[in-house]
């Protein structure tokens, strides 16, 4: 897969799912964070947003999502202490 191209490696990884993309090298990496791939994923999960880094964002909001499931389960639980929100960070342009 590393002779390929990397317009025919987009291509053939935008119709993967989150959960099928695996990274198999260090040489693709900046293939796989690519917004090409990424953006469908991101829109189709969370809606449309203006972004220069959709691989950043989709893990961020994760982990947004992560954290105010563990804010519910704590004032569920009626334990909540002094938690601190999330802050979002500028990222870099993916390269793709």
């Amino acid at each position: 897969m590393n002779n390929l191209p990397n317009e025919m490696l987009l291509n053939i990884l935008s119709f993967l799912s989150v959960s099928d993309l695996k990274v198999l090298s260090k040489n693709l990496l900046s293939v796989y964070n690519s917004n090409i791939i990424w953006k469908p994923l991101f829109s189709k999960k969370f809606g449309e947003i203006n972004s220069t880094n959709f691989f950043k964002e989709y893990v961020w909001y994760e982990k947004l999502k992560k954290h105010q499931m563990s804010y519910k389960k704590q004032w569920t639980l009626g334990c909540v202490g002094r938690i601190m929100p999330l802050t979002k960070d500028k990222w870099i342009p993916a390269e793709f």
